[in-house]
């Protein structure tokens, strides 16, 4: 029995000296397990990798900028480069000192700059269609002189005030004249679109008096010679008691001129209700 017990216990001994734990095998895989990740690295391993993208991009010069926006703009990549002609480098500089393209238009040979570093056609677009809307409209009302008929004048838009308040002042006309869509009819185009209003054309018709009168009194007192003087006197329609007053005077040099007779030499020929009078030398 002694001899039996001493057998198993030696047994026991063995296998537990045979067996190592687990805690040791798992301990002894480790070492092997980084060696392996050393000897062989793996795609997710943190080592810095050079990538194209990761390279600065170096900018062309600008001859090579400007071959490349010429060969964009021949190729037609895109409607709004039809408008312009062939790109040309700027004098403008951008926000980083370089020089800029400058695409001229076919219309009204304005130049757009463009960064090379930019290649939106948005601001080509925007301006051509602004270029086209014009000169649609520039055809539209051309004048009668370019459509070949003669004798119509091109009139100066500033000029309308000042041939509006001559008009009404002249014959004494109505300023509502120049509101009557019938005579509006008539009128030119440039005249109605630049047509002032009643205030307007009173307020001018008072400064074109106070300009000539001005103007006259200087004349009048350099004038060396006699003066013809014809004054009348009625009354309008309306009520209104109108003063005429007309002076007349020899404008030819070297021309000796006296008066001989009075104003009995000036006839009055004055219809009935008649706004305006006429004066004739005997």
């Amino acid at each position: 029995m002694s001899s039996a017990r001493t057998r198993k216990k030696r047994n026991t001994q063995t296998n537990h000296t045979s067996t190592p734990p687990s805690s040791q095998l798992q301990h002894d895989k480790r070492p092997e397990e980084n060696t392996s990740d050393k000897d062989d690295p793996t795609p997710n391993s943190k080592q810095p990798s050079l990538t194209p993208a990761s390279t600065p991009l170096v900018p062309l010069p600008d001859e090579e900028e400007l071959k490349r926006a010429r060969k964009v703009a021949s190729n037609e990549m895109s409607t709004s480069y039809k408008s312009y002609r062939v790109p040309e480098l700027s004098n403008q500089k951008d926000k980083f000192g370089r020089a800029m393209i400058a695409y001229c238009c076919k219309r009204c040979n304005i130049k757009i700059n463009r960064p090379m570093a930019n290649s939106s056609c948005s601001n080509l677009t925007k301006h051509a269609a602004i270029c086209l809307r014009k000169q649609q409209e520039s055809e539209s009302n051309r004048s009668l002189g370019a459509l070949g008929i003669t004798g119509t004048g091109d009139i100066n838009p500033k000029e309308v005030p000042q041939l509006c308040a001559i008009w009404c002042a002249e014959a004494a006309r109505p300023f509502s004249a120049l509101v009557d869509p019938s005579h509006q009819a008539l009128l030119h185009p440039t005249v109605c679109k630049n047509l002032p209003t009643r205030k307007a054309v009173s307020r001018d018709i008072h400064k074109l008096y106070s300009v000539i009168q001005e103007d006259y009194r200087s004349t009048l007192q350099a004038h060396k010679g006699a003066l013809y003087l014809g004054v009348d006197a009625w009354q309008s329609p309306n009520s209104f008691d109108i003063l005429g007053v007309v002076v007349y005077r020899l404008a030819e040099d070297n021309l000796v001129f006296k008066l001989v007779q009075g104003l009995n030499t000036f006839k009055i020929n004055k219809s009935s209700r008649s706004s305006t009078s006429r004066f004739h030398p005997s």
